[in-house]
């Protein structure tokens, strides 16, 4: 009696726990059918085509267009005190002054012995060649210790030719004449207007010949040097309109393409642009962004670059709630944007970057952005 009572309670047990169990697996169950139909909202935008203008993303640093580096054709102590970064000049106005006593005297010793030289060979002229003496003493007389030497008298008469050259006058006056061009070395000038870029030494430094001391630039005109593909070099030609842009400063500046290297670049693939630019904020240096206006595409539709899936595929949107991968035809890829041909119109396309989604994935569209 007491083994069939055990043995009832034992299988009323199992049935509950059985029960139990197919109740909590229902429930499960349908947890789980609910959560795999809930639906994710998305943002959608719609196709429509037309032509547009293509823009081609350039980055770059500006280079000042007018660079010169100053270098020291001779030796002496700089003796300019306005010889700074950031000075400065005018056209014409003087850059460095390297001290040049020593080569001075020397050229005054010089034209010394050509007064001498040619202060003995007036009597002989005056004898020998009357109608050339006046010219030749107007010559001596012109003859300044703190002056350029005058022009030598224009020489007709073979004879009175060598013999201005027997007595060594010739080479005394071109000799002075080289020193005088050397002298001149020690004052620079500035070719253009402009300023101080860098300066390698200071006031009071031996500078010797062929030495480096400075840089100078044109602060108003510069180049935004920029690398382009190969693909995208068939859209840009000289004299393009170009928009610069910094991420520094809340203003934009007009310029042109004013050169195309003909080199490729082997370890880029990629060829040098050269974009002009005039302003006075500007400085070189600067990182700049620009945007060329390339050739007009016809029939497009443009697209964040970001939608792609792998290479040519970006999810549309049918009937407003399910998602399927489409080829595209992409005529040009830019560093955000892609333009599409191929997307007829009023086609919605998922218009965000959503890592979990899939091909027939059922979704709700948020609204259609344009």
């Amino acid at each position: 009696m007491k083994i069939r009572r055990s043995i009832v309670f034992g299988l009323l047990l199992i049935g509950v726990t059985i029960l139990v169990f197919k109740k909590i697996s229902t429930k499960a169950q349908k947890i789980e059918n609910k959560t795999s139909f809930q639906k994710l909202s998305v943002q959608a935008a719609e196709v429509k085509n037309k032509d547009q203008k293509l823009l081609i993303d350039l980055s770059g640093k500006l280079v000042a267009k007018n660079r010169i580096d100053i270098f020291s054709e001779v030796s002496g102590v700089l003796l300019s005190n306005s010889f700074r970064e950031g000075k400065r000049f005018s056209k014409g106005q003087v850059l460095a002054r390297i001290d040049d006593s020593e080569l001075r005297a020397t050229v005054k010793s010089q034209k010394s012995v050509l007064l001498n030289s040619v202060a003995q060979i007036l009597p002989d002229i005056a004898i020998d060649f009357p109608n050339e003496i006046d010219k030749w003493k107007a010559f001596h007389a012109a003859i300044d210790f703190d002056k350029s030497l005058p022009l030598l008298p224009e020489i007709s008469n073979d004879k009175l030719k060598m013999f201005i050259s027997s007595r060594n006058v010739f080479s005394n006056y071109f000799s002075i004449k080289a020193q005088e061009v050397r002298l001149a070395k020690h004052v620079i000038k500035a070719p253009f207007s402009g300023s101080l870029s860098s300066t390698d030494i200071n006031t009071g430094t031996l500078v010797r010949a062929g030495q480096r001391i400075g840089s100078f630039i044109q602060p108003n005109a510069y180049e935004l040097e920029a690398s382009v593909s190969l693909d995208d070099l068939k859209f840009i030609d000289v004299g393009r309109v170009v928009t610069l842009s910094s991420a520094e400063l809340d203003k934009t500046w007009a310029g042109k393409v004013l050169r195309i290297n003909e080199q490729l670049d082997p370890s880029t693939q990629s060829v040098k642009v050269y974009v002009g630019v005039n302003d006075p904020t500007l400085k070189e240096g600067q990182y700049l962004t620009a945007i060329v206006e390339g050739v007009t595409l016809n029939n497009v539709v443009s697209i964040p670059r970001s939608l792609l899936v792998g290479k040519t595929e970006i999810y549309l949107i049918e009937n407003d709630s399910v998602l399927t991968k489409e080829n595209i035809n992409v005529v040009y890829k830019g560093t955000e944007w892609m333009y599409v041909r191929n997307l007829e119109d009023g086609t919605k396309y998922l218009n965000q970057t959503i890592s979990s989604v899939h091909e027939g994935m059922i979704v709700t569209v948020l609204n259609n952005e344009e």
